[in-house]
């Protein structure tokens, strides 16, 4: 007699009677049955065969079913959909996520009917048979999308449990869904602690008909996607892809999200404390192996750094994708002025259905936020009532920064700033991509990820941070690019290169829209000369959306527009840029929004950047953009650099003007990449208020309406932009 081997019938699955050619017996409470190499295992409920199944180390019911024989692609399978709707049904306490356990009772009352699972899902529920089961037992039938999607994290290797009780520190606690191998072992965590809700997608689920729901997205995501979702959950890591690979994934609401009791205040001091308590939480269970990673993307990168200040112990290796970490300068009040078509958004329709229940519990944080216009650290700094912002020195943990190109006002210029002031990591990598939101699961990025966190929380000696540790997409047009792998970023053979506004006519014929631009020259213009336009408009109608506005006046006709003759030779940009301006205005203060563009030698406008949204997709995102009220223009000499002016945003700091008395400006354009072909033009804006493709931000009247602003240009007033120019090396790659 050959010898005999244990298997185990996922789930896993108890009370199951199995037989083979010499075996027989119920499965145990952990799914074991026994068979002898090379038979076929029976499985049974009561006397009737559910399937047959060649016995191996793990079964699952998708295997009983001959044509399907455990292929994940065949789970819309109507007998294999219809079997694993009545066995999990048919768990004694109803969780299938702890397992299924069928009790002998079940067998007696079953005993030889014939049960068609050959049928459709609908035929099946009112099947007679099962109807007349289920009811002597007041069970209800449980749903196809969730019994596939329960099955489908079996053959996966996954076990979820749904609600986990984290504690905190004060005694109270906040709920995590925990996604594990199904293998016994002690794994690395990923974990995240969000804003959006953990439920399947978005948001949370209060009660069964949201529940269902979430099973339909479930079941859609993995048959083919039809409704395009991203990703599991809202900005986090697919568990369906990383617990395979050896990890366990923890998905966290944040206190006053979903049903975790207590307030919403998003990027709190409180919030970071909580989120260090999961970290060491999660680095203490018993199928830990005591090392967590954080993964995650905008909130889910952004809260990393500040936990990673308060340096917990079971913290290894964080991945932050589209970051900040000085919310007032990076994130909210960029130039001192509010970016209020992102947030307004953010808060009541990104973030608006986090909550279960009738009224939203949370702080006042948005009332302080924006009662706090000037940049005070009691608000804003590493103690802040209001934002915290992290202490980038103590954060430890070695981190991988990737940072986009294209700004919806937050984490274009904060993940490259994050990456520059990260001096206390142990290693860190930055990326400085284009779409980085849908780029972030490719499956290239995945690998380079998984790598990263094998190396750091595995102790694989794979090779990850022997590469240069920084990688820059530079955008050619159109969704290409060349990659630039670089030791240091600002690159440090950046060649800082400044062209000169003129504010006198040139000889360009214009494009579609305006005829009326100025000059851009390589020297400062011999002779004085400004231009001025009116500094209010028409806002157009309010909607519930970045861009703000519908209508009103078209964004490119304000301001006044430079630009230069044709290049003679392509130009490689890539890093900071700004602008030095003399401007006045005839009222007490004024918003001044530069923008670089390239018209290409067809006197087209060139779009370098992928449109994701909610980037307006009707127009084109500037190359390089940054605003200042210019009230605002005291500079904070420690933080300011050749490359990048930073104001104080102080109270005490802040100059009214005098009007139409010139004063000089550095606005810098946030951290960007091109490459400029021979024969195009550098086109700068010089506008009153937030230009086209970018999310709008606030616009006070007092200081607009009636008012005319001016750009001075000449040897007295020589306004200019600065450019990060890159010059060529043998390592570029496509």
């Amino acid at each position: 007699m050959a010898d005999v081997r244990t298997g185990v019938l996922a789930g896993p699955t108890a009370g199951l009677k199995f037989q083979t050619a010499t075996c027989s017996g119920v499965t145990d409470e952990r799914g074991r049955f026994e068979f002898a190499e090379g038979e076929v295992v029976s499985f049974l409920l009561g006397d009737v065969v559910l399937g047959t199944a060649p016995g191996a180390d793990v079964v699952t019911l998708a295997h009983l079913v001959h044509r399907v024989d455990g292929r994940i692609d065949k789970l819309h399978d109507p007998a294999v959909t219809n079997l694993a709707r009545l066995v999990q049904t048919l768990d004694a306490d109803g969780d299938v996520e702890s397992g299924v356990t069928i009790a002998p009772e079940v067998h007696d009352l079953v005993q030889a009917r014939f049960i068609a699972f050959e049928q459709p899902e609908a035929a099946f529920a009112a099947d007679a048979v099962v109807t007349g089961l289920l009811d002597t037992l007041d069970r209800a039938l449980r749903s196809p999308e969730a019994a596939r999607n329960q099955l489908r994290r079996e053959l996966r290797g996954i076990v979820k449990t749904t609600d986990v009780q984290i504690p905190l520190r004060d005694g109270s606690f906040v709920y995590a869904d925990v996604f594990r191998p199904a293998a016994d072992g002690a794994y690395p965590v990923i974990l995240n602690k969000g804003f959006y809700g953990k439920a399947f997608d978005h948001d949370c689920i209060g009660d069964d008909e949201q529940a269902q729901a979430k099973e339909v997205l479930e079941d859609l995501f993995f048959s083919g996607n039809s409704r395009g979702q991203q990703y599991e959950n809202h900005e986090s890591v697919d568990s369906a892809v990383w617990v395979p690979e050896g990890y366990v994934c923890i998905r966290v609401d944040s206190r006053g999200v979903g049903r975790s009791p207590g307030r919403q205040a998003p990027f709190s001091v409180q919030q970071s404390e909580d989120y260090y308590d999961a970290i060491e939480w999660a680095g203490t269970q018993l199928w830990s192996n005591g090392n967590v990673g954080l993964w995650g993307m905008s909130y889910l990168a952004m809260t990393q750094h500040m936990v990673a200040s308060l340096q917990p112990p079971h913290l290894k290796a964080m991945v932050a994708i589209g970051t900040d970490a000085d919310l007032y300068n990076e994130a909210t009040y960029g130039g001192g002025l509010f970016g209020i078509g992102f947030w307004d958004w953010w808060w009541k329709t990104m973030s608006g259905h986090n909550f279960v229940g009738t009224e939203r519990p949370q702080t006042d944080w948005m009332a302080q936020l924006r009662a706090t216009p000037f940049n005070d650290p009691a608000a804003y700094g590493p103690q802040g009532t209001i934002f915290m912002r992290p202490e980038l020195e103590k954060a430890t943990a070695p981190v991988w920064v990737v940072g986009p190109q294209t700004g919806v006002t937050i984490h274009q210029l904060g993940s490259s700033e994050t990456y520059i002031h990260s001096t206390g990591a142990e290693a860190k990598r930055f990326d400085f991509v284009d779409a980085w939101f849908p780029g972030s699961y490719k499956q290239s990025s995945i690998a380079d990820h998984q790598a990263f966190f094998d190396h750091w929380l595995k102790g694989t000696d794979n090779g990850v941070m022997d590469a240069p540790p920084v990688r820059v997409q530079v955008r050619a047009g159109n969704g290409t690019h060349l990659v630039l792998h670089e030791q240091e970023w600002p690159i440090a053979r950046t060649q800082y290169r400044r062209w000169y506004l003129d504010a006198s006519p040139t000889d360009w014929t214009g494009d579609a829209n305006r005829t009326d631009l100025l000059r851009i020259v390589e020297e400062v213009p011999t002779a004085e000369t400004s231009a001025d336009y009116a500094a209010d408009l028409d806002l157009g109608m309010p909607i519930p959306a970045p861009i703000g506005y519908v209508g009103g006046t078209p964004r490119w006709s304000t301001g006044v527009s430079f630009i230069s003759d044709p290049l003679m030779e392509d130009l490689t940009l890539a890093g900071y840029m700004k602008a030095g301006l003399w401007v006045s205005s005839t009222s007490t203060d004024m918003d001044v929004f530069v923008s670089l563009r390239v018209i290409d030698a067809h006197d087209r406008e060139v779009r370098y950047e992928s449109v994701v949204l909610p980037i307006d997709p009707n127009h084109v995102h500037p190359v390089g953009h940054g605003p200042l009220k210019v009230s605002r223009r005291a500079l904070d000499p420690e933080r300011t650099t050749d490359y990048w002016p930073v104001p104080s945003h102080a109270e005490a700091d802040a100059q009214p003007l005098e009007p139409g008395e010139p004063v000089f400006v550095e606005v810098g354009l946030y951290p960007s990449t091109a490459l400029v072909r021979a024969g195009s033009r550098l086109r700068i804006d010089v506008q009153p208020y937030t230009p086209s493709g970018i999310p709008v931000r606030e616009y006070d009247e007092s200081y607009h309406a009636g008012a005319r602003n001016t750009v001075y240009t000449g040897p007295d007033h020589p306004s200019y932009v600065q450019l990060p120019v890159i010059p060529a090396t043998s390592g570029d790659t496509q």
